[in-house]
């Protein structure tokens, strides 16, 4: 069985893309989001053996021990939290995947994952 953090992962990405082609911006920036916050926790998962209980506790670990990481999803974040009131633009959702796409170039993470962003 596949592990659950990859699945949901490439559930939430695949599912980001298909609303982008669409022009969904606001749900394509959202699941952009979940699944950077996936790949945030497959990240931890792998090198610390355990799981953040929130973005909080996601964010400390991130600053504390992947910190090309941290700055990344830092920059990002505000863009997800505005996509609870604002409008939102091609643009976002773009600049959430290209997040994605560094995280993916500089972290060890499963071939699976690579594979789909690729």
């Amino acid at each position: 069985m596949r592990d659950e953090l990859i699945q949901t992962f490439i559930e939430e990405y695949q599912g980001a893309k298909d609303e982008l082609d669409k022009a969904r911006y606001k749900n394509s920036a959202i699941l952009f989001a979940k699944a950077l916050f996936a790949m945030c926790d497959i990240i931890i998962r792998n090198k610390l053996n355990r799981l953040p209980k929130n973005h909080t506790e996601r964010f400390r670990i991130l600053e504390e021990h992947f910190k090309e990481t941290y700055i990344i999803v830092d920059n990002i974040f505000d863009k997800y939290t505005d996509s609870y009131s604002k409008p939102i633009l091609k643009e976002t959702c773009e600049s959430i995947k290209d997040g994605i796409k560094k995280i993916n170039n500089t972290a060890d993470l499963p071939a699976e994952i690579k594979e789909i962003i690729e």
